[in-house]
């Protein structure tokens, strides 16, 4: 009886097995790629940087709003002009209207450290106070987004939202 206790303590005593070993790592590796699939880092890095761009955008439309009430005119009818007229549509340089929004008082100072101003489109449509500010999205969310429905000039695009050539804008 003696030598039986004795044999059922050193089995025990082992411990795992590989082959135990290995089906609960190849487990623990199925989870993990599972959880990675639901998490997405790469969306979730992009729908940071559009949600940072959505800031930016309404931002740069509200400040030139808030110019326009005051001035009657907007900051690149005012002297910054230096971009682009599509049809109907003028396609200001940021970097120098952003500028003059600073200097009004309707952009904070650290307005021009904001790197994703490259990525955005501020156009306004000739003889009118619409302003629209638009940039592509990144993310899968944001571009079947309802407000993802823009060509960059500001127009409605009727294919929108979900294509890959849809802008989102804030106006």
């Amino acid at each position: 009886m003696l030598k039986k206790l004795s044999a059922k303590l050193s089995f025990s005593a082992r411990g795992f097995t590989l082959i135990e070993l290995l089906v609960v790592l190849g487990i623990l590796g199925i989870l993990a790629i599972a959880l990675l699939a639901a998490i997405n880092p790469v969306e979730q890095l992009n729908k940071a940087q559009d949600a940072s761009l959505e800031n930016v955008a309404t931002e740069y439309v509200d400040a030139s709003v808030q110019y326009y009430s005051v001035h009657n005119e907007f900051p690149w009818d005012a002297g910054c002009f230096s971009g682009t007229v599509s049809g109907s549509h003028l396609s200001p340089d940021l970097t120098t209207c952003t500028q003059t929004l600073i200097a009004e008082g309707e952009l904070k100072s650290t307005f021009t450290n904001a790197s994703n101003l490259t990525k955005i489109f501020v156009t306004n449509a000739v003889g009118t106070s619409q302003v629209s500010a638009c940039f592509l999205p990144q993310s899968n969310s944001i571009k079947n987004n309802t407000n993802t429905k823009y060509n960059s000039d500001g127009s409605v695009n009727a294919s929108c939202p979900g294509a890959n050539t849809c802008y989102w804008c804030a106006e």
